[in-house]
């Protein structure tokens, strides 16, 4: 059995084919109870790409449930090859 956390993909769960279950556990729950505790306000939640913005959304969602004031953002890479960093905004 693997114990995986925060997986990029659900696909991933496929690598390690039929015999090998995968469990994919979240952190969110944990850290959204973790900054309630620290009593923040304001919160900007950055995705570091678009293929992350979904997760970046919900985390931002368990912080609003909890009270807090969230933001979303996102990073947008722009290359101008292949591992070529052009710019990011």
């Amino acid at each position: 059995r693997v114990c995986c956390v925060d997986l990029h993909c659900g696909q991933i769960q496929g690598f390690f084919g039929p015999r090998t279950p995968v469990d994919n556990l979240w952190a969110t729950p944990i850290a959204v109870s973790y900054f309630k505790t620290r009593e923040l306000n304001n919160v900007a939640v950055v995705s570091p790409d678009a293929g992350g913005v979904a997760r970046a959304k919900m985390f931002r969602e368990g912080l609003e449930a909890q009270g807090m004031r969230a933001s979303l953002a996102m990073i947008i890479t722009q290359r101008r090859s292949t591992g070529e960093l052009g710019s990011e905004i």
